[in-house]
């Protein structure tokens, strides 16, 4: 299986998960089969959480700002794990890119499911 090159994913990109995945809790980490590869994959806790923010357009700079939030972490270390893990789930055919042509109020409002 060869994963083909995928360009890096910005700060300011917008980001959200494909579709085709099934998740659950186990023991409070994350745990995942993408139906379309048939690959299980444990995300732990932290990864579970960012997971879920992927459900709707999010950049990586929202995920880390919230974050950092809720958690004691320096910033660069937070920005660089999280850079890390979405590409490793960009990589995985987990996550997409996502072009919103009219996008720029904050990325809040639609909820739509």
């Amino acid at each position: 299986m060869s994963k083909q090159a995928r360009p890096l994913l910005q700060p300011e990109q917008i980001i959200q998960r494909t579709e085709g995945h099934l998740a659950t809790d186990m023991d409070g980490d994350k745990v995942l089969l993408s139906l379309s590869s048939g690959k299980y994959y444990n995300m732990g806790k932290l990864g579970g959480i960012i997971w879920e923010r992927t459900a709707s357009p999010v950049t990586r700079r929202d995920i880390v700002a919230q974050l950092l939030k809720e958690y004691e972490v320096e910033p660069a270390a937070c920005d660089q794990q999280v850079a890390d893990f979405l590409q490793d789930l960009y990589a995985e055919g987990l996550l997409e890119p996502v072009s919103h042509a009219g996008a720029q109020g904050g990325g809040a409002g639609d909820t739509a499911g």
